[in-house]
């Protein structure tokens, strides 16, 4: 088949070479031959004789018809081999195409796994920078905001609102770049909670009146007074606009005043109108100023500020259900106006009650500045705060102590706050540990939600550096079922420091569930101690005959303590924190004499707590 293939396209070749004129030609004298030769030879065969005759005759009419037929026989073949040839070319023309668009999706595949290769390098940058910058920039914060609350001249206040104001400005600003990112990946979203609207606009009001004192400008603030006291909305995002608005109108006013107007336009739509007295934008500009990297000139015919925050404003507004609009005069100043949609809510049932008052916290924090600040805030709550700056010493004080919350900073220098929190799970799941207290991440980093860090074994995340409001919501989403009772308006009597119980959290109790509950604790302590007291001589005489059975001493320890702080019983707490600290190397010379004193004084103290009791009214 293959050589029938190759004879017949050599002799449609040579049919072509030769052309329509000479085969023809040639063909005509080939047929007269073999016609003449045919004849003959049939004539010779059939009759016997040869008929010259009709040779003669049958040559003619072949020399006439033949030349017409051989002519468009070779047409035909010409027809046939040119359309085979523009076939053929066809074909390779399309094989070059399809190869030439096989390799532009290949690069095209290729330029897409670079870009996405670099959205994942750039992220994971971002997230180091938000990591590496806002933990001092947060110590800057939260320490100024401490020094803020201490005895300080007016020139150093003066300077402590300035380096606050400066760092907080700081933040926002690189809160803007970071939205830059979750922009670009879509993943910008809102974090809606139940908010103290007036004390919102009350810190909104302090922010606000430090800058603008810091330029020799008045603030002012007119809200309408139907506005509701607590409001469903994102706190930390409707501060982000604001503060982006209010430093705007700070740069670009020389004198007068910056005011804020706050209205509620319908039943869940709100407006902030900020309005200043600087410089103005010209109208060709009003349309851009909302536009990404766009930069407003500034008097001296300059761009002035980064050209990101109002066009991070803007999104922010429209996912709020809002959006943010401006008016303005060259000259004579201009007026942002945010609108939002927000819906009214009843105040939180941890807002209406106290948070919890005894709480042992495990602070996980390498940066000896953080460490500092966060353990500042939590004592001045009243919470014990035990320190671990590395990892392992986390498992280790967790392991071998008793804590109601951890608190846990992400990155450690031997491993990450997810590796303890997956640590700890597991051996909670295996059975390791019979109790898993709340794990709660710390972190500067914005460039994750709340979802992705309970994916990784957290319960929940607190920014750094501590929100007071923030902390206070969160430890009473874990803890406020202890305080379900209203909060009582009875005064207490002489709270006077005492050593042998807790004035102050008694008169805490007190005043949220009255003597009589307080005092029924206390009777029910009263009850359970002799049992107390029997299992811990019970342990501690095991331990006398075996050294390795301190854990249980050490246990039942821990158990009175809890018990005696939960009533206030303090020195009898501290007594009993002693004894359940078995790693303490003077525990062995110490425990016997710790025991001696819980059993002598419990009774007492409990009778004396029950009559300070009796003395408050119960």
């Amino acid at each position: 088949m293959k050589n029938f293939k190759h004879f017949a396209q050599r002799y449609v070749d040579w049919v072509i070479r030769l052309g329509r004129i000479r085969f023809s030609l040639l063909g005509v004298c080939i047929l007269a031959v073999l016609a003449l030769c045919t004849q003959i030879l049939v004539s010779f065969c059939v009759f016997g004789t040869i008929y010259w005759s009709d040779v003669i005759r049958s040559v003619i009419f072949g020399l006439i018809s033949a030349p017409f037929v051989i002519y468009f026989f070779t047409l035909l073949v010409e027809k046939l081999e040119k359309s085979r040839i523009d076939l053929a070319n066809l074909v390779s023309s399309l094989r070059t195409e399809v190869s030439e668009r096989i390799l532009a999706e290949n690069k095209l595949s290729d330029a897409l796994n670079h870009l996405e290769q670099n959205n994942r390098d750039k992220t994971a940058l971002m997230t180091t920078i938000s990591h590496e910058l806002r933990t001092p920039l947060n110590g800057i914060i939260g320490l100024s905001r401490i020094l803020l609350d201490g005895q300080l001249s007016e020139q150093q206040r003066n300077y402590l609102k300035t380096i606050n104001v400066s760092a907080i400005s700081l933040g926002h600003i690189f809160s803007d770049i970071i939205d830059l990112e979750k922009i670009d990946a879509q993943k910008i979203e809102l974090n809606r909670k139940e908010t103290d609207f007036q004390s919102f606009l009350s810190d909104i009001t302090n922010f606000a009146t430090l800058m603008a004192e810091q330029r020799h400008l008045r603030f002012s603030l007119e809200a309408e007074e139907n506005l509701p006291n607590w409001l469903m909305l994102d706190n930390a995002r409707l501060s982000q606009v604001l503060w982006n608005l209010i430093g705007n109108a700070v740069k670009f006013t020389a004198e007068g005043e910056i005011r804020l107007t706050v209205k509620r336009i319908s039943p869940q739509t709100y407006s902030f109108s900020l309005s200043d007295t600087g410089i103005g934008i010209a109208p060709m500009e009003l349309d851009k100023i909302f536009t990404m990297y766009y930069q407003v000139q500034s008097g001296e015919n300059k761009p002035a500020g980064s050209g990101i925050g109002l066009a991070v404003s803007k999104i922010i507004a429209n996912l709020m259900g809002g959006d943010l609009t401006v008016s303005s005069e060259v000259g004579k100043g201009s007026t942002f106006t945010l609108t939002l949609h927000a819906e009214e809510v009843e105040k939180p049932l941890e807002a209406r009650n106290n948070i919890p008052l005894t709480l042992s916290i495990l602070l996980v924090e390498d940066i000896e500045v953080n460490v500092i600040v966060a353990k500042s805030i939590l004592e001045k709550l009243g919470y014990f705060v035990d320190v671990a700056m590395t990892g392992r010493e986390a498992i280790e004080k967790f392991e071998h102590n008793y804590y109601d919350l951890l608190l846990l900073d992400i990155q450690l220098p031997d491993m990450s706050g997810f590796d303890i929190a997956a640590r700890l799970r597991q051996n909670y799941e295996n059975g390791i540990y019979d109790f898993l207290p709340p794990l709660i991440a710390l972190t500067a980093n914005v460039m994750q939600d709340k979802n992705e860090y309970r994916r990784k074994g957290m319960d929940d995340v607190l920014r750094k550096p501590l929100s007071l409001d923030e902390l206070t919501h969160c430890l009473a989403e874990y803890f406020g079922e202890e305080l379900s009772t209203p909060v009582s308006t009875f005064a207490v009597r002489d709270e006077q420091e005492n050593d042998d119980f807790d004035v102050t959290m008694l008169a805490q109790l007190i005043e949220m569930l009255g003597v009589e509950f307080v005092k029924k604790n206390v009777l029910l302590f009263q009850q359970m101690m002799p049992d107390y007291m029997n299992e811990l001589l019970s342990a501690y005489r095991a331990y006398q005959q075996d050294p390795k059975g301190k854990s249980a001493v050490a246990s039942v320890a821990h158990k009175m303590k809890g018990a005696a702080a939960s009533v206030g019983l303090k020195r009898l707490q501290l007594i009993a924190a002693e004894a359940q600290n078995d790693e303490d190397p003077e525990w062995a010379e110490n425990i016997d004499q710790w025991i001696n004193l819980l059993e002598r004084n419990w009774a007492t103290d409990t009778e004396n707590l029950l009559q300070w009791l009796d003395g408050q009214g119960g």
